[in-house]
């Protein structure tokens, strides 16, 4: 790193992505590069035995070493890392196509955060009918009870303006920090976009997503999320911004 802090910060949560990385991480370069993006890459590596760490060196990435386990915690301390004006996340595993990460940039001036959107209309999701079905169930529980008409709060391909994800306290333990980052933004009168993604399976590897082994967490912060948001209609406040793409 130097001590010019970029315009982007690209964060990649990983562990055993080894393989992937070796693709992605080049990818990355260059489509930030050919568009004149001053940016940092950081991999947060989860331990892994199969030379992740090494890889990403080698192709540039700064290593931060997780501390502790889970999803949530792999995000938060990469978030905090992170010093960037705006941070992209995305997947180590290729299912996040670095191209797509200009149409994200494209709206950043309009949002402090920009999601991926598999489910709004021109987005699409190539995955297993359990998966999906399950991901649009998730996505509905949050939305219906948390009154937020956003389609994809479970999507990980997002923008992030760093001010402001940096001011949040999200507790989600696993996946469920993704919704809570969301509703809390809004919340906090922030607006939240989403464009419209084609998500596509991962190259190599494992997938890492286990949503029902996680359902105690989501519970606990959809009841956390909902007790916020009565608090917050009980006082009056405004309406969340939200915004859907043009």
């Amino acid at each position: 790193m130097t001590d010019i802090c970029p315009s982007v910060s690209v964060l990649i949560l990983a562990r055993n992505e080894s393989e992937n990385l070796a693709v992605l991480l080049p990818d990355i370069r260059q489509v930030l590069g050919d568009a004149g993006i001053s940016f940092e890459i950081l991999v947060v590596d989860a331990a892994s035995p199969d030379g992740t760490a090494a890889t990403a060196r080698r192709q540039g990435a700064a290593v931060i070493q997780q501390e502790r386990a889970g999803y949530a915690n792999a995000l938060r301390q990469g978030l905090a890392a992170c010093r960037g004006d705006s941070i992209l996340t995305l997947d180590a595993d290729m299912s996040h196509r670095p191209s797509f990460m200009l149409d994200l940039l494209a709206e950043r001036d309009r949002a402090a955060i920009v999601i991926a959107s598999r489910y709004v209309a021109g987005g699409a999701a190539d995955m297993p009918l359990s998966r999906r079905v399950l991901s649009r169930f998730l996505n509905a529980l949050f939305r219906g009870f948390l009154w937020i008409d956003i389609l994809d709060m479970s999507s990980g391909f997002r923008l992030y303006n760093r001010l402001v994800v940096q001011s949040l306290a999200p507790r989600g333990d696993h996946f469920d920090v993704l919704p809570e980052i969301v509703a809390m933004a809004l919340a906090g009168g922030h607006r939240v976009v989403e464009v419209p993604f084609h998500y596509h399976p991962r190259d190599a590897g494992v997938s890492k997503a286990r949503a029902i082994a996680f359902s105690p967490s989501y519970a606990r912060t959809l009841g956390r999320c909902w007790r916020s948001r009565l608090a917050w209609r009980s006082a009056g406040a405004s309406p969340p911004r939200h915004q859907r793409p043009r």
